[in-house]
């Protein structure tokens, strides 16, 4: 096994997991109450094997910092592991991994039906996507070999835009509300909230 052969698998990977996420192009099927739990698991088994193949690749060297510089990136790692967890608790994590959807699969309440909440505060009060920024710091605040570097480059930009694939669909579903939330809240890139002009 080669880059290119771990390279292809993560870009398919990566491909995949976002046609099977999004409700414009699995139509129907998407609001089902079993599909959110089958897509979970579907993520998980078909990452194995882009895993086993980067367990295969031959490891080339690229980034490997010093001590000092490893102990510092390893506290900004935790860090984002720690935000990352701050903002699962912004989240519905029982519908997000199915659960709800499986216990209420005899309502007549659809996914696609079912009126949410924008949620604004804790994690949410920072940026607008907390997962993504998390994620976006633990891929790079590592050191890395070259297979490392380029899975790096590819999150990267699977990320960037998931993010924008997000906003589109927060746009769609809250309207002016999400638009006023986008003027006080940055997207990835944490700072303080602006207010209001009044």
């Amino acid at each position: 096994m080669t880059d290119k052969n771990l390279i292809v698998s993560v870009i398919l990977y990566c491909v995949v997991h976002s046609v099977t996420a999004d409700s414009y192009l699995m139509k129907s099927v998407y609001t089902k109450w079993w599909y959110r739990a089958f897509y979970v698991i579907f993520s998980v088994i078909t990452i194995i094997p882009v895993v086993y193949i980067y367990l295969i690749v031959e490891k080339q060297p690229f980034f490997d910092p010093s001590l000092p510089v490893r102990t510092v990136l390893g506290i900004v790692w935790l860090a984002a592991l720690g935000f990352g967890w701050y903002a699962s608790r912004c989240y519905d994590n029982s519908s997000f991994l199915g659960f709800t959807q499986i216990i209420n699969r005899n309502s007549r309440e659809t996914v696609a039906g079912s009126k949410k909440k924008l949620v604004s505060t804790g994690a949410l009060g920072i940026v607008r996507h907390p997962y993504y920024t998390a994620g976006l710091v633990l891929v790079w605040a590592r050191p890395m070999n070259l297979s490392d570097f380029y899975i790096t480059l590819i999150l990267t930009v699977y990320f960037i835009l998931g993010t924008l694939n997000e906003e589109r669909k927060l746009m769609k579903e809250f309207g002016v509300e999400y638009a006023e939330y986008k003027k006080r809240v940055p997207m990835l890139i944490p700072f303080p909230v602006r207010k209001n002009e009044k």
